[in-house]
């Protein structure tokens, strides 16, 4: 029988994640337990930067009619690689690509942009690590773009392994199912790790790179 992993997001068909995995002899189940809506903003006159924590928040941003020129004269910042890529599909490629870790990022993206207004588009449950990590370094203009809450309408098999990809979808699957001893916990970053400790689970690896291929690699190394 082929062991089976769940991933917390979508996988396209020629996903990293699901190649590499498939080839390796495993089942793969991909589903986002988080529901994503739009809301309404209104942007601020005047900023510096704008900082994109995810791709949900790039394509929440520019798909407001409203911001079809707006980063035209303004830097732009990203969390992590997969992030810039989903800005540079939309045409704009990003002035400062952090690591995915907000930690790390927040101190080399601090070195660029002290005393400067910088525009945070984000979720409406964002943890806003990087904006925290900055107080008092930046003028943070925060911008809530979409709203996510956990779903409750799913239904999932057992795995042998459970991958999350953010703090929320670990607390839509806890809140529904309980994790056995026996499953391999992995999480995409620092921020996730710590959503799971703070669930009470006390054994979990965290990929090197948040990225599809990055967790795949913990997965065959686990």
């Amino acid at each position: 029988m082929k062991p089976r992993v769940f991933i917390s997001r979508e996988l396209a068909i020629n996903s990293v994640f699901l190649q590499k995995l498939r080839a390796a002899g495993y089942e793969v189940l991909g589903e986002s337990l988080v529901a994503f809506q739009a809301v309404p903003f209104t942007l601020p006159p005047e900023t510096d930067w704008v900082f994109f924590y995810s791709k949900k928040a790039v394509h929440f941003f520019l798909k407001n009619p409203q911001t079809a020129d707006y980063l035209n004269n303004k830097q732009t910042a990203v969390l992590g690689p997969g992030t810039a890529a989903a800005l540079s599909k939309r045409g704009y490629n990003a002035d400062f690509v952090g690591n995915g870790e907000p930690e790390t990022t927040a101190e080399a993206f601090g070195k660029l942009a002290t005393g400067r207004r910088v525009l945070f588009p984000r979720a409406a449950h964002s943890r806003r690590s990087v904006q925290q990590l900055l107080e008092g370094q930046i003028i943070a203009q925060d911008l809530v773009v979409y709203h996510n809450e956990p779903r409750t309408d799913f239904t999932l098999p057992t795995c042998e392994y459970l991958v999350f990809t953010s703090p929320l979808n670990v607390q839509a699957y806890m809140a529904k199912y309980a994790i056995a001893a026996e499953q391999k916990i992995i999480a995409i970053g620092g921020t996730t790790a710590a959503t799971l400790r703070e669930s009470g689970i006390t054994e979990w690896r965290v990929a090197d790179l948040p990225s599809e291929e990055g967790l795949a690699m913990v997965v065959l190394r686990y």
